[in-house]
């Protein structure tokens, strides 16, 4: 799926595509840096997980998220669309990508 077919889909599609992909790739950068941009910020500060892991700490840090914004991206929405876009754009040749 190419940036334009991406733009056509809706933020909660979006979200969920790029969490799917990211968890598969245990991918804890990712979900750092786009919720250090969300109103839950203040709960990701020293989050440093072990390598063995990064798979319930992933899960963690998204239920700390949904907890502290009840899954919405309010003002950050913008912000989170384009994350998701790129991400899934830059992993697009990925051929074991569980969103397609």
């Amino acid at each position: 799926m190419d940036a334009a077919d991406l733009e056509r889909l809706s933020t909660p599609e979006l979200q969920h595509r790029a969490f799917e992909l990211a968890r598969h790739n245990r991918d804890w950068r990712f979900f750092i840096e786009l919720f250090r941009h969300t109103p839950a910020a203040s709960d990701t500060g020293d989050l440093d997980p072990d390598v063995a892991e990064i798979g319930v700490a992933i899960d963690d840090l998204v239920g700390m998220w949904r907890q502290a914004t009840q899954g919405k991206w309010g003002e950050s929405e913008p912000l989170a669309r384009a994350a998701f876009i790129d991400y899934l754009s830059d992993k697009d040749e990925d051929t074991d990508d569980p969103t397609n």
